[in-house]
């Protein structure tokens, strides 16, 4: 058993920058949980629940299947290279090069259990371990399987720093074999030919070894424990906090196929299984870049409304939707999870609703839907793209399918509305719905909404109302207020009556305004005088829909030092906080942002303030504007 590099018999040069790996390169242990997963999820056994482990450890280098021969194998690459003074291809081999000579090796151990294994070893192409191993752009998966270009099988290599991956099964037809695969870059032999930039571990003629590979001291697989193991070699991320990268992938690309108990993930010594989910979206909810916590909300609360229909005849799609209210702890993001039958979420749906606060999970049961959908995805399996449907005359038919689908998420949507006995809901949801034609492609075609494009400045004018969680307190002529941080505000209620400037400082019964000095048979409470500032005028411009890009201009009628916007989406019956993320004020001073405040400010009477606002939220919307500050 050697490592072997094919010659390229006179034909390409292959360079570092593999279009395969470079493709999980931006995010590679997330890329890796997604393709492991969805990989095994698709060679589960039937009524089986897959398990996948990832687990790291070190070997030591004379322990490394013919070392030697891949070590020299990255000094002629390095030679290789440097003569054509390509850096990204020299770093990475002088990287590798150290690694071997410190004399230890990391790996990560990736096995999955329940699974069929990689069959076909013994066949020469069109078989799972061939489709692995040897084949570029192929795939044999069909119907509700998770891939379809065979690319998934780069991530790996993407995690280590050989670009070297070990492949060891144990099929279901009871055939056990391993091979080595090394993507690296072509180099000159001994023999002066130039390799194609493959190498292979194993037998003659580049064939698998017909027995288990054993490199992880740890592990073992037992007779009748069939599944696949991976070993990447010098893995990357050893000495970092990869478990957590991985532990979030899992949570936000296979919620579902958790909960329903199809799939259990051991990370080092962190188990994700149905059972341990609520401690686990606890813990890694702040890390939860793709909304599990929000989906888990939806599958577990007994709000959740199910629909359910066949779609185009083409099998069942499940839609579960929830719509906001105070008992739930996380706020939703108006966004459909849409869910193949695999259990793997493709994607997050935006674009639904306008205002109204909900979260949905679109469950994609049907065998024919599931695979018409698979053959739109993209290569790393997070977006709907009409366009790669073949054939190309099928396109049209694509865009509709899919825009169908998303109207049966504003059907449902609207009809939840119309039934639901929470009050803030916005007004007819199909006014503020895109008619997109695709899956957030930004395709023209059929594009409409009903608030028009040239609308770009909106007029708001404050009404004198409290926020529903706001405590009051009325004493003569002001309003003061307890907001939710526990400051003492005072509302200008400006009635215009009773304002006495005369001597009445203890408090008398002259219509006054002033409060005296506390000595009076009744004191006063003396609160933190944060006053509500009245506006002249106050315009919110959108600047830029997608980016949630506004500008604010308010004129304040009075000065304040101390000062502060809340900002708010309004809808019908309620205000929501809008999410802001920066704030930039001209001529103002720092500006400090917490949730839906900004902070930092000063008012000058009839002097505009200007701010440049982003919020998270990408559609137009009516902003309403509050200002506070301690009057000058």
């Amino acid at each position: 058993m050697r490592w072997s590099f094919p010659s390229n018999n006179k034909g390409d040069i292959n360079g570092i920058g593999n279009s395969g790996v470079e493709t999980f390169q931006g995010t590679p242990l997330k890329s890796l949980a997604r393709e492991i997963c969805q990989n095994s999820l698709d060679a589960a056994l039937e009524d089986k629940t897959v398990e996948v482990e990832f687990m790291p450890f070190v070997l030591d280098i004379g322990e490394f299947p013919d070392a030697e021969s891949l070590e020299k194998a990255f000094r002629a690459s390095l030679h290789f290279w440097s003569v054509q003074s390509v850096k990204k291809a020299t770093d990475f081999f002088e990287r590798a090069i150290n690694m071997m000579e410190s004399g230890s090796i990391p790996f990560l151990r990736i096995s999955d259990f329940n699974t069929t294994g990689l069959k076909g070893s013994k066949s020469e192409y069109n078989t799972p371990w061939c489709n692995l191993t040897k084949s570029s752009g192929a795939s044999d998966k069909a119907g509700t399987s998770g891939g379809s270009f065979g690319i998934g099988k780069f991530a790996p290599f993407a995690c280590s720093e050989f670009r070297t991956v070990f492949y060891s099964t144990l099929d279901i037809e009871n055939i056990t074999a391993f091979q080595g695969i090394s993507r690296i870059t072509s180099f000159r032999r001994d023999d002066d030919d130039i390799t194609v930039g493959v190498g292979y571990y194993g037998d003659d003629n580049n064939q698998p070894v017909y027995s288990q590979l054993k490199l992880d001291s740890h592990f073992r697989r037992e007779k009748k424990q069939t599944g696949t193991d991976i070993f990447i070699a010098g893995f990357r991320f050893y000495s970092t906090d990869w478990k957590d990268s991985i532990i979030t992938s899992v949570l936000d690309g296979f919620l579902y196929a958790v909960y329903t108990g199809k799939l259990v993930v051991r990370v080092s010594d962190v188990v994700i299984d149905k059972d341990t989910l609520p401690a686990l979206i606890a813990e890694y909810q702040t890390s939860l870049a793709e909304n599990a916590d929000k989906y888990y909300t939806v599958l577990t609360s007994d709000d959740t409304v199910w629909y359910e229909v066949d779609f185009k005849n083409h099998g069942v799609v499940r839609l579960g939707l929830i719509i906001q209210s105070d008992k739930h702890q996380v706020e939703m993001h108006r966004k459909v999870a849409m869910i193949r039958k695999t259990g793997m979420k493709i994607m997050d749906r935006g674009n639904i609703s306008g205002i109204i606060p909900f979260a949905g999970v679109m469950l994609i049961e049907g065998e024919k839907i599931n695979d018409f959908l698979r053959n739109l995805e993209n290569p790393q399996h997070t977006k709907w793209e009409p366009d790669r449907i073949e054939p190309k005359d099928k396109i049209p038919y694509a865009k509709d399918y899919i825009r169908d689908l998303i109207n049966y998420i504003k059907e449902c949507l609207e009809k939840l509305k119309q039934h639901s006995d929470v009050d803030e809901i916005d007004p007819d949801v199909g006014e503020y719905l895109p008619d997109e034609s695709d899956m957030d492609s930004g395709e023209d075609a059929h594009e409409t909404e009903s608030i028009p494009d040239t609308i770009k400045a909106i007029e708001v004018t404050i009404p004198p109302r409290n926020n529903a969680k706001t405590n009051v307190f009325t004493d003569g002529d002001e309003t003061t207020t307890d907001d939710e941080q526990g400051d003492i505000v005072e509302e200008d209620t400006d009635s215009g009556a009773g304002h006495d400037n005369g001597d009445n400082s203890s408090g008398g019964s002259g219509g006054g305004s002033s409060e005296g000095d506390g000595h009076g048979e009744n004191p006063k409470e003396h609160h933190k005088s944060l006053v509500g500032i009245t506006a002249s005028k106050i315009r919110v411009v959108c600047l830029n829909k997608d980016a949630g890009e506004y500008s604010i201009t308010f004129v304040p009628a009075s000065s304040a030092e101390n000062g502060r916007f809340d900002l708010f989406l309004s809808a019908e019956s309620q205000n929501y906080n809008a999410p802001i993320i920066s704030a930039i004020g001209m001529g103002q001073p720092p500006l400090t942002i917490y949730e839906n405040r900004i902070s930092g400010l000063s008012f000058t009477a009839n002097t505009p303030v200007r701010l440049k606002v982003t919020i998270d939220y990408r559609d137009y919307c009516s902003m309403e504007v509050k200002a506070y500050g301690n009057k000058a």
